[in-house]
C-alpha cells in the first residue's frame, strides 16, 4: 500500500468551517464536513487555559494566566450577566459565559446548589440549574476562591524525555490524571512531579505546580514541565502565540476516505452531557482546527497522524468523530469501550479474554519549540505505548486489506 506523501506545512489563518481533503485517488476533491454529522452523544474536551473540563481533557491545552490564582489575595470572583437571546437554561447560560473561568456545567450546578447564584434584583424562589433566564434577566453568581489541596509526592514512574535547570519533557503514561479535581480520586501527575522534581513553577497555582498545557486523562504522550516561573512563562506565551508544534498519532475506527485533510470545525460544550464537547455549525463555539494524515489503512480502521492548530478540549477525539473517524476505545465518542484480538479476527469472544487496550488510542507523538531560556529549537518525540503498538501489530496481522 502506497504512503501518503509528507503534509505541507498548513498556513496560520482560519478558514471557513469545511474540511479540505486530498483523496487517495489523487481527485483533490473536498469533503463538506457538515455533511459529517457528530452521533448526538459526540463531542468530547480537549482542555486549553480558558476551558478546563472536568477530569478528563483529549487532546491538549495550554494554561494561561487566567488559571493563575495568588494564593494571598485569592478572593471570591463575582460576576453579573444579562440575558439578551431567547430563554435558557441557567446552567448552559452561565458555562457559556464563564468558558474561559475555567467553570465546567457540573461545577456551575454545585455552584448553583449552594446558594452562589441569583438573579439581579433577586427572586422570589430559589434557583435551580434546571431553571431558565428569560430574555432581558440578570444574573449574579459569586464564584469561590480555590481551596488548596495538600498534595503530597508519590513515586510514580515517569519516563524522562529532557531536563535542565529550567524544564522538563516527560512521556506521561495513559490512565493518569494531569492535576487534581474535585471529581477525580487517585495520584496525579503532579503528585509523581512533586517526588521527581522537587521545585517546580508555582504560577499555575498550588494544585498545578509546573503544569503548562495538559493531555487527557486516558491520553499518553509527551508534556512540557516548568520548573520555575521564567520557564513556564515562556512555555506559555508559546503556547498562546501558537507557536507549539504537536504531533498525535491515534488508531481511528472507520474507513477513510482522504490520504490527508484539513478539519476546520468550531468546538463547544454539549448542551445535553456534561463531559463531552460539541462541533458547532450555528456560528457558536471556539474556531478549531485539526489537520490530519493516514499512515496505513486496516479492514474497518486506520493509523493517522494529527497536528492540531488549536488547543480545544477533546479536540482531535471530537474532529475525527466528525467525520466518521472516532479514536479507537474512546468511551465518549467512539464505537466500542476496548478492542479485544478475538474481534479483529472476527471469532467468538474467548471466556476471560482481556482486551488488547481499554483506552481511547490516542498517542501525543511529538512535540516542538523554543527553549523558554535559551531559545533553542527543540523537538521530542515519545515512542507509542505497548498497548497501542500491540493493537497496531493485530491490525496488520488480521485487519490487512489485501
Amino acid at each position: 500500500m502506497g504512503m501518503p506523501d509528507e503534509r505541507d506545512a498548513p498556513g496560520d489563518d482560519l478558514e471557513p468551517e469545511t474540511a479540505e481533503t486530498s483523496s487517495p485517488g489523487g481527485s483533490g476533491a473536498g469533503e463538506d464536513a457538515s455533511e459529517a454529522p457528530l452521533d448526538p452523544l459526540d463531542g468530547e474536551e480537549e482542555r486549553t487555559g480558558e476551558e478546563v473540563a472536568e477530569e478528563e481533557i483529549t487532546g491538549e491545552d495550554e494554561i494561561t494566566s487566567e488559571d493563575v490564582v495568588d494564593e494571598e489575595i485569592a478572593a471570591p470572583k463575582v460576576f453579573f450577566f444579562r440575558n439578551d437571546a431567547e430563554p435558557q437554561r441557567v446552567d448552559t447560560f452561565l458555562a457559556e459565559k464563564l468558558s474561559g473561568e475555567s467553570c465546567s456545567r457540573v461545577y456551575i450546578q454545585k455552584l448553583i446548589e449552594t446558594g452562589h447564584v441569583g438573579f439581579d434584583p433577586p427572586g422570589t424562589h430559589p434557583i435551580k440549574p434546571s431553571h431558565k433566564i428569560g430574555t432581558g434577566r440578570v444574573i449574579r453568581i459569586v464564584i469561590p476562591p480555590p481551596i488548596a489541596l495538600r498534595l503530597q509526592p508519590e513515586a510514580i514512574p515517569i519516563d524522562f524525555l529532557y531536563e535542565d535547570e529550567h524544564m522538563a519533557v516527560i512521556d506521561k503514561p495513559a490512565g493518569l490524571s494531569v492535576h487534581p479535581a474535585p471529581d477525580q480520586t487517585g495520584p496525579t501527575l503532579v503528585n509523581a512531579l512533586l517526588y521527581w522534581i522537587p521545585d517546580l513553577s508555582g504560577i499555575a497555582g498550588v494544585e498545578r505546580p509546573g503544569i503548562v498545557h495538559r493531555l487527557d486523562k486516558e491520553t499518553s504522550g509527551v508534556m512540557l514541565v516548568a520548573k520555575n516561573d521564567r520557564a513556564h512563562q515562556g512555555l506559555a506565551l508559546q503556547f498562546k502565540e501558537r507557536t507549539v508544534h504537536k504531533t498525535y498519532q491515534a488508531v481511528v475506527r472507520g474507513q477513510p476516505e482522504q490520504w490527508e485533510g484539513r478539519i476546520n470545525l468550531s468546538i463547544g460544550r454539549s448542551p445535553s452531557h456534561s463531559k463531552k464537547m460539541v462541533v458547532c455549525r450555528d456560528g457558536t463555539g471556539r474556531a478549531s482546527i485539526t489537520d490530519y494524515r493516514v499512515l496505513e489503512i486496516y479492514k474497518g480502521y486506520a493509523l493517522v497522524e494529527c497536528y492540531p492548530h488549536t488547543g480545544r478540549t477533546h479536540q482531535i477525539r471530537v474532529h475525527m468523530a466528525s467525520h466518521r473517524m472516532p479514536v479507537a476505545a474512546d468511551k465518549l465518542y467512539g464505537r466500542e469501550k476496548r478492542v479485544f484480538l478475538s474481534d479483529l479476527r472476527s471469532r467468538p469472544r474467548e471466556e476471560g479474554e482481556e482486551p488488547i487496550i481499554d483506552r481511547q488510542a490516542l498517542h501525543a507523538a511529538g512535540i516542538s519549540f523554543r527553549h523558554p531560556v535559551t531559545r533553542e529549537e527543540m523537538t521530542f518525540q515519545a515512542p507509542l505505548p505497548d498497548d497501542m503498538l500491540r493493537l497496531i501489530h493485530a491490525l496488520q496481522t488480521y485487519r490487512s486489506p489485501r
